[in-house]
C-alpha cells in the first residue's frame, strides 16, 4: 500500500480492491495478529 502512494480514502480502499486476492486468509490473520489484533 505504501508503494501505491494513494493520497485519498477512495483511492486507498481502491488499491486495496486490486491487491486483496495477493493473500491467503491466512496471511491476513497473521498480519493481524503480528500487529497486536488479534483473537482473543
Amino acid at each position: 500500500l505504501r508503494k501505491a502512494a494513494e493520497r485519498t480514502v477512495d483511492g486507498l480502499w481502491n488499491a486495496i480492491g486490486r491487491i486483496i486476492d495477493l493473500f491467503t486468509p491466512a496471511e491476513c490473520r497473521n498480519y493481524f495478529a503480528a500487529a497486536g489484533y488479534d483473537a482473543t
